[in-house]
């Protein structure tokens, strides 16, 4: 049986996952209410989401994980959510598609729902910004969508070459702390030690025990700076609290990153973060034992034979990728000592120099609102722009 066309009034779907992105859909919602009065926003997502208005289909906030081994636990609610979407979007035909950081979840909700698949597909935070080098995920993105948004300058480089229809704009995550948090000028940062262990549960319960002790080796030379655990929920912070009640908590960590003189970070967005917000760092990744099997029987050599074709990225943090240099020293699954030995190293050379270089890292980005530049682009496919 062919599915129907969507009508004039049909409505806009928006799919998101995880917590982190249910806050960057929920930023996008109110250009394209101004943009699309008439057309309801249907979406996957969380509170964030419902709070600005969105029917959602299924949530999906607490769908994030890192690895085969952190995915296979939520496989069945992951299932039940590809499901649940695929047949509400059938009773309300969405008019197109709004993908935020969303892609392998994509292609499974495809499969549920083939009436999606012919819809208009805009794509924001596209896969693989640690690619400086064309590849196949490159043209498997420009074939499906109709539009791509990036905030990075070399991911729109590469989209390009493939032949996608590429918008720059912003990180809506990054262009929300610029908004919220004024970085202090180097010479009167606090002596704070900001601890970002990571916005998942799995990714803090490995991290902050490295953190934590890393900060008190810190500490012996560094007596003045006090460590400050950044929590990315109420979850995490009960679970922080219990564990370390002798440290400080925060649940802005925006706040801290503006003000700290230096942060241990867990590998993501935060690295990006702390960059715009002027806070030098070292950027670490500690996972279970069963992650760090996982990473070496499957990943390891396919990523050198990557950055050896030129194709990824020597570096797995944002703002070093983005640089071209180690802002940034990257302590990736090594013990606790070679953390604070980094930490220390950074915290002895030229901050004030580091500084100056992380201010370079905000120029090389684009700060215009992607909610707009994504209404925009949702309106060319809806008149009939091609890609």
């Amino acid at each position: 049986m062919n599915t129907p066309l969507p009508n004039e009034h049909a409505p806009i779907l928006i799919l998101t996952q995880g917590h982190a992105g249910d806050r960057l859909g929920a930023r996008l919602v109110p250009a394209l209410r101004e943009r699309f009065p008439g057309r309801e926003l249907i979406g996957l997502g969380g509170e964030g989401m419902r709070a600005q208005g969105v029917r959602l289909l299924a949530r999906a906030d607490t769908i994030s994980a890192m690895g085969y081994s952190g995915l296979i636990p939520k496989l069945p609610r992951i299932i039940a959510t590809v499901l649940q979407t695929a047949s509400g979007s059938r009773r309300s035909l969405p008019a197109c598609v709004i993908a935020v950081d969303v892609w392998q979840p994509l292609q499974a909700l495809h499969r549920a729902g083939p009436h999606l698949k012919a819809l208009p597909h805009v794509c924001y935070l596209p896969p693989a910004p640690n690619f400086i080098g064309a590849s196949r995920v490159h043209g498997a993105i420009s074939r499906a969508f109709g539009a791509v948004v990036t905030p990075f300058p070399h991911q729109a480089r590469l989209y390009e070459e493939t032949g996608a229809h590429v918008r720059l704009a912003a990180h809506s995550g990054l262009l929300t702390a610029r908004q919220e948090a004024t970085p202090l000028p180097f010479e009167q940062r606090e002596p704070l030690l900001a601890l970002l262990p990571g916005s998942r549960v799995l990714e803090v319960r490995y991290s902050l025990p490295v953190h934590v002790a890393a900060a008190r080796r810190i500490q012996e030379r560094f007596p003045e700076l006090k460590p400050v655990v950044c929590c990315a929920g109420p979850e995490v912070e009960t679970a922080v609290r219990r564990q370390y009640p002798d440290i400080e908590c925060s649940r802005n960590a925006r706040d801290v990153l503006a003000r700290a003189r230096f942060a241990l970070i867990c590998s993501g967005t935060a690295s990006l973060e702390a960059a715009i917000l002027g806070c030098p760092g070292v950027v670490t990744y500690h996972g279970s034992a069963l992650q760090r099997w996982e990473w070496r029987r499957f990943h390891v050599e396919p990523l050198a034979r990557l950055r050896q074709a030129g194709i990824a990225s020597p570096y797995i943090s944002l703002p070093n990728i983005l640089s071209g240099e180690e802002l940034y020293p990257e302590q990736i699954d090594v013990p606790t000592a070679d953390v604070a030995e980094a930490a220390l190293k950074a915290l002895s050379g030229d901050l004030g120099a580091r500084r100056a270089a992380l201010d370079r890292v905000a120029e090389l980005l684009p700060w215009n609102n992607p909610g707009a530049v994504i209404a925009e682009e949702v309106e060319r496919l809806l008149a009939g722009g091609g890609p």
